[in-house]
């Protein structure tokens, strides 16, 4: 297996789940690591995109010492130590919040409420390197030039795809939530659209349906969701519609 493909898996894994444990160096008890569990969200770079309060202990660790993991896992397994898992590690800093607000709230709508509080701030981890836990064995360092991503146009404007497939092709979203989540949305909603994948489900719950390959163009999300609505169609025995 190449590193792209390791890197692939890695952070579809990552786009899977929304909270991860952060790491940051501990000011009241030098030293020591300080771990706090904070929702987040990947970039299509691949960069972490966290909102935090200023009054809390781990925002002030981040500003005093920038060097921070993220460590995401599937806290609902069993078997943790069989699992996958993914520890991101790099230097949080303030995010510009006009490139991440549309899309954190969308994946997070519960978290508007914390506009009005006036102190929270996104922060965005620049990725520096990653390990990769795919389970017994399967141990990998993936450094940045693998786990990022070559930004293309539609990275920074993705509404257009998401208003598309919200107002003309909740159908096929249906079909493929059935297909792969084993879920019956009635009205989906698309929340993100990532190289790697795309975010649909409920107002109050979204889950990940990965793509079967990196999509760096425009054109390539669109395959990929044509391609995830005929497998449905024909795994779910449901006839294509006649136009």
């Amino acid at each position: 297996m190449s590193m792209q493909d390791i890197a692939f898996q890695a952070k579809q894994l990552s786009r899977t789940h929304h909270s991860g444990v952060l790491g940051t160096h501990s000011t009241s008890m030098p030293g020591y690591p300080f771990g706090s569990v904070v929702p987040y969200y990947l970039t299509p770079a691949g960069d972490a995109i966290i909102y935090i309060s200023d009054i809390a202990l781990h925002t002030r660790n981040i500003k005093a010492n920038d060097k921070v993991s993220l460590t995401i896992f599937d806290a609902g397994e069993d078997d943790s130590q069989a699992n996958g898992r993914v520890t991101i590690m790099g230097s949080a800093e303030l995010a510009n919040q006009n490139d991440v607000k549309a899309q954190y709230f969308r994946l997070f709508p519960q978290a508007k409420k914390y506009e009005q509080t006036h102190d929270f701030n996104f922060y965005v981890i620049r990725t520096e390197r990653v390990r990769f836990i795919g389970g017994f064995g399967k141990i990998h360092w993936v450094d940045k030039v693998y786990w990022s991503v070559e930004a293309q146009d539609w990275h920074g404007a993705p509404e257009s795809m998401i208003n598309h497939m919200n107002e003309d092709h909740q159908d096929a979203m249906q079909l493929i939530l059935q297909h792969k989540k084993g879920v019956n949305v009635e009205e989906p909603i698309m929340h993100s659209v990532f190289p790697e994948g795309m975010h649909c489900g409920t107002e109050k719950q979204t889950w990940f349906v990965p793509f079967e390959a990196l999509c760096v163009s425009s054109t390539d999300v669109r395959k990929a969701l044509v391609k995830l609505t005929n497998d449905a169609r024909e795994a779910l025995n449901v006839p294509k519609a006649v136009s």
